[in-house]
């Protein structure tokens, strides 16, 4: 049977998002609840003012509810990259004779690769496959309806650690929600903006929030690196907010005006309206600050990239999301000085909600729903049989 009320929550570093939605016409998808609060965030592996965790938590899933008018039974949770790392290692079963693979056939080897039961400090949230291996060599990306007397598979594990997990049950016990899986976001986020056919040979995708900055090599359904470091958006808006001695809010409305293609002219200013007061800020100083800053993150993702063993990255563009920096104008041919290599912003192609900031939610959303169809798939074959 499908599930009903799927919803996803995300972990921004600075705000939290539940969505409650369903697939509709064209691939899109119809919002039935949705709601947002902002929190102290993370940073170096770390929620800040873990004390208002339960509250924003069960004010955020319950503002959701109310939205869509319905009670969530399945919740899906984003686990963010700071929290969580992968694993690839290659095994192989052999059969008795030529056969047929079945989907059981994969989940078999899947189960024979898990060395991590045990693992005390993180739990397995996926296991993707990277490439089969058939016994004639030949390498596929879906190996089900194959027929080989041999299944090889370069797998990935992507895993969470327990203290993360724990921490964010323990928050939201109180509202009894009675199915909860933890999704590895930068996983479902590559499923979702990322074609198959450019993951094939492989893809990076970078995920710049406002507190932290997360890099994953994707290479066919998995994610065969991930780094992630604290330094995103928020951090441009807090230097400008020093140098200048600036409120936050009015740093963060001069941060947004910027455009990084070119230095502004000597005693060029900005002009912010705040408290219906006109606010000038010197441009130049602001743009330094904006470069300096951006080109930072990108040092910090080529430090990342340098330490991934996939050889063939020269070639894969770096494919830029989420809301810290991505809407800057310019942005892009900055990193792409730092970095050597072209750079794409990349966001969801959903009505209204097509911004880069929203690729992580949307694309829980996505791998929700087609676990949910698969599931559903898999029980009907049953009763069928």
């Amino acid at each position: 049977m499908a599930k009903r009320n799927v919803a996803v929550l995300d972990f921004g570093s600075n705000h939290i998002s539940v969505l409650i939605g369903e697939k509709s016409v064209n691939d899109t998808f119809t919002v039935k609840g949705y709601a947002k609060s902002f929190y102290g965030g993370f940073l170096e592996g770390e929620i800040l003012e873990p004390e208002n965790l339960e509250e924003v938590l069960c004010k955020t899933i319950s503002t959701a509810e109310g939205n869509a008018h319905t009670r969530i039974t399945h919740l899906y949770i984003g686990a963010p990259a700071e929290f969580c790392i992968c694993e690839v290692c290659t095994k192989a079963i052999r059969f008795s004779r030529r056969k047929k693979i079945l989907e059981r056939d994969v989940q078999d080897l899947f189960d024979k690769a898990n060395d991590f039961y045990s693992n005390p400090t993180h739990k397995v949230l996926q296991t993707s496959a990277i490439c089969f291996e058939l016994d004639n060599g030949e390498q596929v990306i879906d190996a089900v309806g194959c027929v080989s007397s041999i299944l090889r598979a370069t797998i990935s594990f992507t895993l969470c650690e327990r203290r993360f997990l724990g921490t964010v049950l323990k928050a939201i016990d109180k509202l009894r929600i009675p199915n909860i899986e933890f999704v590895c976001e930068p996983l479902a986020e590559a499923l979702h903006l990322i074609e198959p056919v450019k993951r094939d040979s492989s893809a990076i995708l970078v995920d710049c929030g406002y507190l932290t900055t997360s890099v994953s090599v994707i290479v066919g359904d998995g994610i065969v690196f991930m780094r992630s470091f604290s330094l995103g958006g928020g951090h441009i808006t807090k230097d400008i907010a020093e140098y200048l001695k600036l409120p936050f809010s009015v740093a963060e409305a001069v941060k947004k005006k910027l455009v990084l293609t070119g230095k502004p002219m000597e005693n060029e200013n900005l002009v912010i309206k705040a408290n219906s007061q006109n606010i000038k800020v010197d441009a130049s100083a602001c743009y330094d600050i904006a470069v300096t800053k951006v080109r930072q993150i990108g040092k910090m993702i080529q430090k990342c990239l340098d330490g991934c063993e996939i050889n063939y990255l020269d070639n894969a563009p770096i494919c830029l999301t989420g809301g810290g920096i991505s809407y800057l104008r310019g942005v892009t041919s900055l990193l792409e000085q730092v970095l050597g290599q072209k750079v794409v912003i990349i966001g969801p192609e959903v009505p209204q909600m097509a911004e880069p900031v929203n690729s992580a939610i949307l694309g829980l959303l996505d791998y929700a729903l087609k676990k949910n169809r698969a599931e559903s798939s898999f029980w009907i074959r049953i009763f069928s049989n």
